[in-house]
């Protein structure tokens, strides 16, 4: 597919995040009639925020791009001295060696290498002294369209501290493409990223969200250290390194009252998820099960919400474990489910999930 086009994401790709939506009601609802809970905030060093934006200031492409004044009162929010804003890097890093984050830790990453990135988010962070990553895909920037930052750019932002990775070179998706064919686009861009950069990059986001396990597996092996999707969820030392969240910036989520809920979540952590790859091609899934990870506390308020079904019922199974139902014979393409569960304070545990359903 021509790399052009597959820069220019579908609506889709942000909204209709309805498992999302319904996540947050049922946060506002609950946090109504819990008390304050003495061990609301355990965790919290164990858990990062990462934000991905894309597009900024480019209100003709409102399904990726974030407004700019709403830009402006999340950049004021983050320098307001109640965050640690961080390099995803060093975030990784403390993860990995188990070491303490503080409170409110949170990173900011930029999928593709747009225009507006260059001229309206990169001012803006600079003058605030905020560190992010770009996750790159090459092809725009060994091609030169004007629309795309050059390798020129780039170099300026990395020399001034800005941190880079992968974003495959044409874009590629999971979902359009055997293991072997995005190994080779992956190895591609990481060819360009050494060319041009005299680095190859460590950490790659999906395009689109789009995961899957062997997917993840072929990251590894080329030496990789941790991959983000698009689906919502805070980061803790539990998650896979190759299916990390980060809550998207844009649209209805950029705003005010959601961007402040959704950077102050913590990590929910749950095990032995079922399906437990986000790329579904055998048999359609009759069920959604996990485990809810001691880390997470005493067990109140949990819910969990798929983006077509809706609530889902949950039935216990066993020590803090649960399953629910799900028609999977009606699933194609990107689904989601996301589960909250409050802490007992004013802070709510996050989990999120993107499947595909090639079927």
């Amino acid at each position: 597919m021509n790399s052009m086009r597959r820069n220019n994401l579908p609506r889709s790709q942000f909204q209709g995040f309805r498992a999302t939506a319904a996540a947050l009601v049922a946060m506002l609802t609950a946090i109504a009639f819990l008390p304050e809970d003495a061990h609301a905030q355990a965790g919290a060093a164990e858990t990062a925020v990462v934000l991905v934006y894309q597009r900024f200031g480019e209100d003709n492409n409102p399904s990726n791009s974030v407004k700019l004044a709403e830009f402006d009162a999340h950049i004021a929010e983050l320098t307001n001295g109640k965050y640690n804003v961080m390099p995803l890097p060093e975030i990784l890093a403390a993860l990995e060696k188990g070491e303490k984050l503080a409170n409110r830790t949170v990173a900011i990453t930029i999928d593709d290498t747009f225009r507006s990135v260059y001229e309206n988010a990169w001012p803006r962070l600079k003058k605030a002294g905020l560190p992010f990553t770009i996750f790159a895909s090459t092809d725009p920037s060994d091609l030169g369209p004007p629309a795309y930052m050059t390798w020129d750019e780039i170099r300026e932002l990395r020399d001034a501290g800005v941190t880079f990775g992968a974003h495959t070179a044409s874009h590629m998706l999971v979902s359009e493409s055997t293991t072997e064919e995005l190994r080779a686009d992956i190895e591609r861009s990481l060819v360009s990223f050494q060319r041009e950069l005299g680095e190859r990059p460590t950490v790659l986001s999906w395009p689109k969200g789009e995961m899957s396990t062997d997917a993840g597996e072929m990251l590894a092996q080329l030496g990789f250290k941790a991959a983000f999707g698009y689906h919502s969820g805070s980061v803790n030392s539990l998650t896979n390194n190759m299916q990390l969240p980060r809550f998207p910036m844009v649209g209805t989520y950029a705003k005010q009252k959601e961007f402040l809920m959704r950077i102050n979540t913590l990590a929910l952590p749950l095990t032995n998820v079922i399906p437990a790859d986000p790329m579904v091609t055998g048999a359609a899934p009759t069920k959604f099960a996990f485990t809810i990870d001691p880390a997470a506390g005493r067990i109140r308020g949990f819910n969990c919400f798929h983006s077509s079904q809706g609530q889902l019922d949950l039935k216990e199974t066993g020590e803090r474990s649960y399953e629910a139902a799900i028609d999977g014979s009606s699933l194609k393409g990107t689904w989601r489910i996301n589960c909250t569960m409050p802490t007992g304070g004013k802070r709510f545990r996050w989990w999120g999930m993107q499947y595909y359903s090639a079927n």
